[in-house]
């Protein structure tokens, strides 16, 4: 038993020794992976950090060729800007070797834009007269006639087609003389009285006596040729324009036996608005006559010492254009339509407006209608809403009128109104300045029509020559029956011989087209002493409001468009009849205040600035 236990104590002994070998063992070797898991940690960081520099290398590396790839790309636009004006220099001078015309003169033309004051041509061909020059004098209008009678009739020959197309390419090219006046005419204007030298002048408030308090006592004034040797002096000054106003008192009283009253109040244009005639001149004609925005006007009543917010200002005033127009806007409609003969135009104004109250306000492009009668010395704008439509003149001008001629550009309302009112025998004449400008924005890509612009400078100094005469309408239908009827005979033939013709480019065409489509209303002045070869008069009327425009940009309703509309027909109105605006304001409204009933005698053309206030009896 003792022996059995000793040997099993013994077993157990070489089991521990043997699971301590195996332990030792196993500490060995885990001990030799795990320094090879070091090791292999060790290296796998240095590839890490490897890794990481060459990443940051590819990064620098990529940013640098995206900063290249986008100076390529910047460099391959610009090649391909210049590639385009390259193009379009070639397909320049294609056309200047086309229409043998010098591509250094077309490239200073789009560059300098030479061409666009060209109201005379003098800038373009030359085709003006010097009344001086000796040949003008001699040629008169009838040789005038027969040179260019002839031009027109070699431009016709086919023979001189080659020799016309070498001329056009010349360097420089003999002027055509037009001569303005006949030798007779001629020797009864220099016996008129030479025109007055220009000198500086203003109204004198105080002249002051000779001071000779530098001079001795027994000095004595120089006598020449019996006359004292003495001159004027003048020095300008200048007085500060100045606003004031004012103050009424009023009271209320009881009145036995009625209700309480209030004392009288002061007279006024309207009642509740406190602007007076001499400030509302002073608005009115810095607005319109120096076109004054709103917010120089504030600045310069805010230095007057005036303070006034612009909303208020601009109610204020908008009632007194809007009292004006309601009283003298219909009776200048009226006058207008008891002529004969008008020009029409309309021009862009934008309006700020809006639908609703809902609705934000939008800056549209509104248009204004005008028409002019220099019978009457009379200018007349509509403004319906901004509408260009047709029915804005015919309703309110043409409808129902004594008119029976008018000289208007080709927009379609024209020809719409023209055909709607055929009935009444209305008649439309086409505006020649039109057409000539036409043909001048053609001579740049084609000398040939030369000719024709010659031909048209000839009618105008026909009608320039009439105007000099002081012709009468039935003088100047004859006059242009002698001297302008078989020039646009020869003109029109001109002309659809070019549209048959393939070697005229595209805007020579347009501006032919634009003549033969119109042949009848083209002819129509000479039919008719009344009618201009134009209506450039009708669009000078528009000039102010163009540059009225420039400053105050726009207008804030389509009421203030409409008022607008009505002022510029008053102040070009006095133009035409040569009154000074300012003052005319200021008395017409004067007038108004005291009653003044008859409102035709208020218009420009019927204006008597002595006249009587006119009060209707109660």
């Amino acid at each position: 038993m003792l022996t059995k236990a000793s040997n099993d104590l013994a077993k157990s002994k070489q089991l521990v020794g043997l699971l301590k070998q195996q332990i030792e063992q196993g500490d060995t070797e885990l001990s030799e992976e795990l320094d090879k898991a070091n090791e292999r940690i060790s290296m796998l960081s240095e590839d890490l950090s490897d890794a990481n520099a060459r990443i940051y290398v590819l990064e620098v590396a990529l940013t640098q060729a995206e900063s290249d790839n986008s100076d390529l790309r910047a460099e391959v636009s610009l090649l391909h800007s210049k590639a385009d004006d390259y193009e379009k220099a070639n397909a320049l001078l294609d056309i200047a070797d086309k229409a043998q015309v010098d591509y250094k003169t077309i490239i200073e033309v789009l560059l300098h834009r030479k061409f666009a004051h060209n109201s005379d041509m003098t800038n373009l061909l030359n085709g003006v007269l010097d009344t001086s020059d000796a040949e003008v004098n001699e040629m008169g209008l009838d040789g005038l006639k027969k040179k260019i009678s002839d031009a027109a009739d070699e431009a016709l020959d086919e023979k001189h087609k080659d020799e016309e197309s070498k001329a056009s390419s010349a360097p420089e090219q003999p002027a055509v003389k037009l001569p303005k006046k006949t030798e007779k005419e001629k020797q009864e204007s220099d016996s008129q009285l030479p025109r007055k030298r220009y000198t500086t002048t203003a109204r004198v408030l105080k002249s002051f006596g000779i001071d000779k308090s530098d001079l001795p006592e027994n000095a004595k004034v120089i006598i020449r040729k019996g006359k004292k040797d003495m001159w004027v002096v003048r020095l300008f000054f200048y007085q500060k324009q100045e606003v004031y106003c004012k103050e009424y008192k009023i009271a209320r009283f009881n009145v036995p036996g009625s209700d309480p009253q209030s004392s009288k109040y002061p007279q006024s244009i309207i009642k509740g608005n406190p602007l007076m005639p001499s400030f509302c001149r002073f608005y009115l004609e810095s607005k319109f006559a120096y076109h004054l925005s709103e917010n120089r006007l504030l600045d310069m009543l805010s230095q007057m010492g005036m303070k006034v917010a612009q909303s208020t200002l601009n109610g204020w005033m908008q009632q007194i254009m809007t009292y004006l127009r309601e009283r003298l806007g219909p009776v200048m409609l009226e006058r207008i339509r008891q002529c004969v003969y008008t020009q029409n135009d309309e021009s862009r104004i934008v309006v700020r407006s809006r639908e609703s109250k809902e609705d934000k306000f939008k800056y549209n492009v509104e248009y204004i209608h005008a028409a002019l009668s220099m019978e009457a010395k009379l200018c007349v704008m509509e403004y319906k809403e901004g509408s260009r439509s047709h029915s804005v003149q015919e309703d309110a001008i043409f409808k129902d009128s004594c008119i029976r001629v008018f000289t208007a550009d080709r927009a379609v309302l024209y020809e719409t109104i023209e055909k709607d009112l055929e009935e009444m025998g209305l008649v439309r004449t086409a505006c020649w300045f039109h057409a000539r400008h036409r043909f001048v924005d053609a001579y740049i890509s084609d000398h040939r029509v030369r000719v024709i612009i010659l031909m048209m400078n000839y009618l105008f100094q026909i009608e320039r020559e009439s105007k000099i005469r002081k012709h009468t309408a039935k003088q100047r239908r004859r006059f242009r029956l002698k001297y302008s009827a078989s020039i646009v005979g020869k003109l029109m033939k001109l002309l659809k011989k070019i549209k048959l013709d393939s070697s005229y480019g595209a805007m020579v065409q347009r501006a032919v087209n634009y003549v033969l489509d119109d042949e009848k209303a083209f002819k129509v002045f000479l039919q008719d002493g009344r009618v201009e070869m134009h209506n450039n008069a009708v669009e000078r009327m528009f000039r102010h409001l163009a540059m009225g425009r420039r400053n105050w940009m726009h207008t804030g309703s389509h009421l203030g468009a409409e008022n607008i509309a009505f002022m510029f027909s008053l102040f070009e109105s006095c133009k035409l009849n040569d009154i000074n605006f300012g003052d005319y304001i200021e008395d017409i409204l004067t007038r108004l205040m005291e009653g003044e009933q008859d409102f035709m005698s208020l218009i420009p053309c019927n204006y008597n600035s002595n006249k009587k206030v006119n009060v209707k009896a109660a």
